[in-house]
């Protein structure tokens, strides 16, 4: 390998045959070690597959009750609510301007749809606080601004620990704690996320140029100040890009804790699925990819923007 990135920084006139042939294969040079990883990984799979007792034959038998429960769910139904629109009066204090134009409009609006507004407040919510409680934990799990290898192990395996956490675990602990609704997913998406937030904050600070930290520290800057002015600003754009990686997903996981009580979408999925509803059911799902695409839409632009 050393060879090769050697060959590069010559001429095309000086590379050798051998080595011009070395540059233009396609696939590596089969070695002794390659060989022996190859194994390791095949082991590996086939020991996956037999502990999870995967069996293609298995699911090619399956394959009629996936039809039968595709085949109900078509033609798509939505479940609708009467709402009234009206146009409001204006007060001036004084004076008060009566309603113009029509009185109010009763009109049918889909159920689902709150629910789905809800969902991704929960997750706008949820991320937000998921992001102030892990910078400090972010700085502290940074190796190379760690105030001490104590304390940087000692905040990895917290991490680690709220990280072994599935979020259904705290949103079934947060709902037992305030109850059913939306605000128990918010604090499940907030509690679990520290974990995955504070490790990639933490990579994304290890991974800045630590001459710029040193050009700082020789002016004499404070330890807050090389913060701010050397991490920050390196380290910004991964934290960018991780914070709208972490929306994505907490929209998702907002609809999976609703299926405990923990308010958003999936509450109603839940209550179509157990009623045998799955025209409803895949009225629901429209509405959830429709969501989920214009997070995706919404995210792709802010990152365009920063990065």
């Amino acid at each position: 390998m050393a060879g090769l990135a050697d060959a590069r920084d010559l001429s095309p006139s000086q590379i050798s045959p051998d080595t011009r042939l070395d540059l233009l294969r396609v696939w590596p040079r089969f070695s002794l070690t390659r060989v022996l990883s190859l194994l390791l990984v095949a082991g590996l799979l086939l020991w996956g597959l037999e502990a999870t007792n995967a069996r293609p034959g298995e699911l090619i038998a399956g394959l009629p009750n996936i039809r039968n429960f595709i085949v109900r769910m078509f033609p798509p139904s939505f479940e609708l609510v009467e709402e009234t629109l009206q146009t409001p009066s204006i007060s001036l204090g004084f004076v008060t301007i009566p309603r113009i134009g029509f009185a109010s409009v009763t009109f049918p609006f889909p159920e689902i749809l709150y629910a789905v507004i809800q969902t991704i407040q929960i997750a706008i919510v949820g991320t937000v606080f998921a992001i102030v409680l892990s910078i400090p934990f972010a700085l502290l799990a940074a190796r190379n601004i760690a105030p001490h290898p104590v304390v940087y192990l000692t905040t990895r395996m917290l991490l680690n620990a709220n990280r072994a956490v599935p979020d259904i675990i705290f949103a079934l602990i947060f709902v037992a704690a305030v109850g059913l609704g939306p605000f128990g997913g918010v604090m499940a998406l907030a509690v679990g996320s520290i974990g995955f937030m504070a490790k990639v904050f933490a990579e994304a600070i290890e991974a800045i140029d630590p001459e710029q930290v040193k050009a700082i520290r020789a002016t004499g800057a404070s330890r807050w100040q090389v913060i701010s002015y050397a991490v920050v600003p390196q380290a910004m754009p991964l934290v960018i890009s991780y914070t709208l990686l972490l929306f994505e997903h907490n929209v998702r996981s907002a609809t999976i804790l609703g299926l405990v009580g923990a308010g958003g979408v999936g509450f109603v999925l839940s209550k179509y699925m157990a009623l045998f509803q799955y025209d409803l059911l895949l009225g629901a799902l429209i509405f959830i990819v429709l969501m989920v695409t214009l997070v995706d839409r919404f995210s792709d632009s802010v990152r365009r923007r920063f990065i």
